[in-house]
């Protein structure tokens, strides 16, 4: 397994998940962890449980880091993917941040690909 391990919205593409895996980044998706319909402040919420960077396209969790953010809130980092981008820059990029960051580089970030 590789540094970081992600914690995947249900907005994320399954083949991202797979292809990651695949290259042994440990990743655990909302449904996975039994959590399929919850609002995204309880999805917020378990990442901040697990410590995890969330990985997600839902443009609602911007606001909700925002927000965080002005209260001085912290929270594990969002990745934001952006809509149409390729899967296989997302695993390009997401397997970098695993292999070579720090789980505070993600801290109280957004981070757009």
């Amino acid at each position: 397994m590789v540094g970081i391990a992600y914690y995947f919205d249900e907005s994320v593409n399954r083949a991202i998940a797979l292809g990651l895996r695949l290259k042994g980044v440990e990743i655990l998706t909302v449904p996975e962890d039994g959590k399929s319909g919850v609002d995204d402040l309880q999805v917020l919420s378990r990442t901040i449980d697990l410590n995890r960077p969330l990985v997600t396209a839902d443009q609602d969790f911007l606001e909700i880091a925002h927000q965080r953010l002005i209260l001085n809130q912290s929270f594990p980092g969002i990745i934001f993917l952006r809509p149409h981008i390729s899967i296989g820059y997302v695993i390009e990029n997401l397997l970098i941040y695993a292999e070579l960051g720090e789980l505070s580089d993600f801290m109280n970030q957004v981070i757009f690909l």
